[in-house]
């Protein structure tokens, strides 16, 4: 069928990436549109998705690890072009190592070397894998935690100092999709209370701690979302991802958004890329020298050279390794934890929307009839997941799954904090049960592999009795499917 094709569309999202050996498949979905020659036209093209909607931002811009523009840690003529840009000495960019990633960055506050955590944004005390050590880190009295959010997360109860944030409607600022369009997203209402903005709090922090450029001027130059953005669209210039072309007025006479790049050459955007065959893969021009896919060593420039990928892509293979931890006697069941169509992420906002909690308000785990059948489980029975981690109890779902495998949506925290009560003793959390790895070149957790046991507990408690899925929840429905 794909060697056949006349078109071929990839979407890789990101369950795909928190999978054993995540970036080696990731890449071989590369290669094989590589190979196809399924780049540059109509019809035809990749979308690896970040997975959070802000993901694709927080990469152009130089977060999670990476500089601003797609710009080479490890070249230093990137870095001082960078530094150029920011008026700041290239020595004050850290770049003499690949960049920490969050979960080394628990080691190190599990280990002490890190005495102040401030999470903007996100629940780790949901999302992290092993939740019973995130919560032990967290609560540590030499860790200082500052949590900013918009609304009491679980993370945000464990923290030293809670910064209350606006949300998206509460402020301006620029968002883009996974096809490269850029939209404006302009305040609606004040928010409420104490409540600020995201870029206000950090400008704020970078005010008091006296941030200074070379000139001895405030650093950041930028004092609200629209300079912000214009201080972005320069930094951008000449990179793959090129907002020069853009601005918050243009993007107000472009309701549909605008996509990138947006320069001189190409004023109203760009629809597609790679039309010509050329990639930026030059060792003067890319993002990154690569990384092993077995062992995340990055490569050397050297040996990216020796490659020879002058604006060509690179097609890189990674033999298949077992997991660290597989099914045995003890844990028979892969379990695997995801999503399901009602929640998002921790449920910080879709918990408090009444018709998404109604439709999937507790999380349960789904198994294959076969294997309910041997377990003597019935639909809607109580049971306990455990792994060598902890355990969780959850109501049953049976079907919609292969055998040996066990599904669990991760959305629920330990502690309800939509205000319908304190969680399950027992603990309700898929990630009390997933494991502290990652994958070697992405550094993403690993939430797909872990080894588990099922068993059926005698309900005694009678607010535990087996009730009827909500409508388009059950067993089988797309809703409840994982």
């Amino acid at each position: 069928m794909l060697g056949e094709a006349q078109r071929l569309l990839s979407t890789v999202l990101q369950g795909f990436y928190q999978s054993h050996q995540a970036t080696a498949a990731a890449v071989q979905v590369n290669n094989l549109n590589l190979l196809r020659g399924m780049l540059g036209r109509p019809g035809c093209g990749i979308l690896q998705m970040n997975g959070q909607p802000t993901a694709q931002n927080t990469r152009e811009c130089g977060a999670d690890g990476d500089l601003t523009g797609f710009r080479n840690w490890n070249n230093d003529a990137h870095v001082a072009d960078l530094a150029r840009h920011w008026n700041v000495d290239p020595m004050q960019i850290p770049h003499m190592a690949p960049p920490t990633h969050a979960m080394q960055m628990f080691r190190y506050a599990e280990q002490g070397s890190i005495q102040l955590l401030w999470v903007s944004g996100t629940n780790p005390a949901v999302s992290m894998p092993e939740l019973s050590r995130i919560r032990s880190i967290l609560s540590q009295e030499r860790l200082f935690l500052v949590v900013q959010d918009i609304f009491l997360t679980e993370t945000a109860q464990l923290a030293d100092v809670v910064l209350p944030a606006a949300t998206w409607g509460e402020k301006s600022g620029a968002f883009t999709n996974a096809d490269r369009t850029v939209h404006l997203s302009e305040k609606a209402v004040d928010p409420p209370g104490a409540a600020r903005p995201d870029l206000e709090i950090f400008l704020d922090y970078a005010r008091r701690m006296g941030f200074r450029d070379k000139d001895g001027q405030p650093f950041p130059q930028w004092h609200d979302a629209e300079s912000a953005f214009d201080a972005w669209a320069a930094c951008s210039a000449g990179r793959p991802c090129d907002y020069s072309g853009l601005s918050h007025a243009a993007l107000q006479k472009a309701p549909s958004g605008i996509q990138w790049p947006c320069n001189a050459e190409h004023p109203d955007g760009t629809e597609r890329l790679y039309t010509d065959g050329r990639f930026w893969s030059a060792p003067d021009d890319c993002e990154s020298y690569g990384r092993d896919l077995l062992t995340g060593a990055p490569l050397e420039e050297t040996e990216y050279r020796a490659l020879n990928p002058q604006a060509k892509a690179v097609l890189k293979a990674a033999e298949y390794v077992p997991a660290h931890e597989r099914p045995d006697d003890e844990h028979p069941f892969a379990l695997i934890t995801g999503r399901t169509i009602y929640h998002f992420h921790t449920r910080t906002k879709t918990g408090r929307a009444p018709q998404l909690q109604a439709a999937a308000p507790e999380v349960w785990v789904q198994c294959a009839a076969a294997d309910a059948r041997r377990l003597g489980i019935a639909e809607g029975d109580l049971a306990e997941v455990t792994t060598p981690r902890g355990a969780i109890r959850a109501r049953v779902r049976i079907g919609g799954i292969r055998e040996g495998c066990l599904f669990v949506p991760f959305h629920y925290g330990y502690w309800d904090t939509t205000g319908s009560g304190p969680g399950d003793q027992h603990g309700r959390a898929a990630n009390e049960l997933t494991m502290t790895d990652w994958d070697p070149a992405s550094k993403q957790p690993l939430f797909k592999t872990a080894a588990a046991r099922l068993t059926r507990v005698v309900d005694d408690d009678a607010r535990n009795a087996p009730a009827d899925a909500s409508a388009g929840t059950r067993s089988g429905d797309a809703g409840g499917a994982p």
